[in-house]
């Protein structure tokens, strides 16, 4: 991939581990902050890479799945500690991309990055 980078990331405790690599690297990307209840209240910041482009390093029963409202988008999170990693929409047209949360990549300084806010508390369909 041009113009790529790959970061770290990993839950709190560490026990979720994973690598993923994304065009343009983290700095060029803008990041979505959306105020809906779910991405408030775990304080995501997302990116959105492609499924491929993320290896997971860690056992399958490391993470637990969390559905809400249509149950389109599954959340995981550790199941130790409790971070919520990634989501992936189970959706046919979406399965292509995943949403990764910026905030348990390692070496990245939150206060460089261009944040969209999307304004998602009223929209709850995926």
């Amino acid at each position: 991939m041009e113009n790529s980078a790959s970061y770290e990331g990993s839950c709190h405790c560490g026990q979720v581990k994973y690598t993923v690599r994304i065009s343009p690297p983290i700095s060029e990307q803008t990041v979505m902050q959306c105020n809906c209840s779910i991405c408030y209240i775990n304080g995501y910041l997302m990116i959105y890479p492609k499924t491929a482009d993320v290896t997971f390093h860690h056992a399958d029963d490391a993470v637990k799945e969390y559905r809400f409202a249509s149950k389109n988008v599954p959340h995981y999170f550790c199941t130790n500690c409790g971070t919520s990693v990634y989501g992936k929409a189970d959706i046919p047209d979406k399965r292509h991309i995943m949403a990764v949360n910026v905030r348990t990549l390692s070496g990245i300084d939150l206060k460089t990055l261009k944040i969209h806010e999307h304004d998602g508390r009223g929209d709850v369909k995926v």
